[in-house]
């Protein structure tokens, strides 16, 4: 399980959790990787799941896919991840990113709800950016 306050995020991907933490190295490798501004990207991400909220699963889908491209989520995941795990391959988010999807699959699924790579990449930089967001830091 993963330790926000030690600055880890945990996503499921193809049904396994995966525990993540976005720091510097992640930031510029990601930007090294894809050629994309990180937070051009995470701002884009984060954008684009507050519109989609009330959507159906498919135009909720078709904003959020507009806003996050498997490639870029696959690159972040990957580098997250080895920070928490460094015998995780690119090849492995990479398959677990596209069997995952883009949809939230309780919809059409009777195994536990998992939301879509764009929208578990948008949680994952909004965490990255803004740190835990519960009673105990405010206090």
């Amino acid at each position: 399980m993963a330790n926000k306050y030690n600055g880890e995020y945990e996503i499921i991907l193809d049904f396994r959790k995966i525990n993540m933490r976005i720091n510097m190295d992640v930031v510029a490798s990601f930007q090294s990787e894809t050629g994309h501004d990180f937070f051009h990207v995470a701002i884009r991400a984060m954008n684009a799941l507050r519109k989609s909220a009330g959507l159906d699963p498919f135009d909720q889908s078709e904003l959020l896919t507009s806003a996050v491209s498997m490639e870029d989520a696959a690159w972040l995941f990957y580098l997250a991840a080895k920070q928490c795990d460094s015998a995780i391959t690119f090849e492995e988010i990479q398959e677990a990113v596209l069997h995952e999807g883009p949809l939230y699959r309780a919809e059409f699924e009777e195994k536990p709800a998992v939301e879509g790579y764009p929208v578990q990449f948008a949680n994952l930089v909004m965490f990255a950016i803004l740190g835990v967001m519960d009673e105990a830091k405010k206090n």
